[in-house]
């Protein structure tokens, strides 16, 4: 690999981590509830909040740990902002980092879901996607550990359940996902992008009340088992990812989640070995009547 890759390739894998840690919004869709997850994004926009976010990831030579955290604002029904940022830590034999990550700010647009026809639970949103060049900490950013430059991302997501399907064991899978072509301010710098991601979950609560009711424990079944796979593909350099299994846990008001997040390929696995995420998540509109709660403008631009 030449050395341009090598330069381009911490910003990259900083930004895959702060790009798939934003605007995560749990999305209701007839009968289908799409959990928040915690390594890629979903459709849905809310009134929402993540605080923590706590990822731990050992590279080759040093310890990283983030601690980050989110609030997802709606505008209007259907019209939401995102802003998130964090504290990261990086550790070596040599040398002890510490300081902010860059702020992120996303203004994402979702499409009613799809309820004309019985068990259809599919939903689609755009989005964009700004990281701010300078924002963190200089310390992290001369020594690579967070991007120094700047990124715009349009962005498509969209969610499916499969309730129709006619094997019952098998309706309470769904499927979400998100590509994006993640512009550089400094393509020279720092490389140009396609990212896409993709989660598999198996919901319990759905099992349990629009399939068959199983005699278990109520804490087993509010339970979302879920493979995440993100993935980052620069104009230069090679493909970077990871495979992230785990499981949801959801209440009435809030949600936690814990995944194993391994390297996807060699490419990553040069850069960071096996690590966790752990967050949690709270619904403010189950609670909040205020503007905290319920969009600025009481409109669904769709309609």
């Amino acid at each position: 690999m030449n050395r341009t890759f090598f330069r381009a390739l911490p910003p990259v894998v900083a930004f895959m981590f702060v790009m798939h840690s934003v605007a995560q919004a749990h999305v209701v869709c007839g009968d289908r509830v799409f959990p928040t997850t915690l390594t890629m994004d979903d459709p849905g926009v809310g009134d929402e909040v993540s605080l923590p976010t706590i990822a731990l990831t050992r590279a080759p030579s040093a310890q990283s740990n983030a601690y980050g955290y989110e609030w997802d604002k709606t505008i209007t029904e259907d019209l939401g902002v995102a802003i998130n940022g964090g504290y990261l830590t990086q550790r070596s034999p040599s040398q002890k980092l510490s300081g902010s990550n860059n702020f992120t700010v996303t203004l994402k647009d979702q499409h009613p879901c799809f309820t004309r026809y019985e068990h259809e639970e599919t939903t689609w949103s755009v989005g964009l996607v700004r990281q701010i060049p300078g924002t963190g900490s200089a310390q992290l950013r001369n020594a690579g550990a967070i991007a120094s430059v700047g990124s715009t991302a349009p962005t498509f997501y969209f969610g499916k359940g499969l309730g129709a399907l006619t094997a019952g064991y098998l309706r309470p899978f769904a499927i979400t996902g998100e590509v994006s072509r993640v512009f550089s301010d400094t393509p020279s710098l720092s490389p140009s992008a396609w990212s896409y991601a993709a989660s598999l979950q198996y919901s319990l609560p759905y099992l349990q009340q629009n399939v068959r009711a199983q005699h278990a424990p109520q804490f087993f079944m509010r339970m979302t088992p879920i493979v995440e796979v993100a993935m980052t593909s620069p104009d230069i350099g090679s493909p970077t990812g990871t495979i992230a299994p785990g499981i949801l846990y959801d209440s009435n008001t809030w949600q936690l989640g814990a995944e194993m997040v391994i390297p996807a390929n060699r490419a990553t696995w040069q850069v960071q070995g096996t690590g966790f995420v752990i967050q949690f998540h709270e619904f403010l509109d189950t609670y909040y009547k205020s503007w905290f709660g319920k969009p600025l403008i009481n409109r669904n631009l769709w309609k």
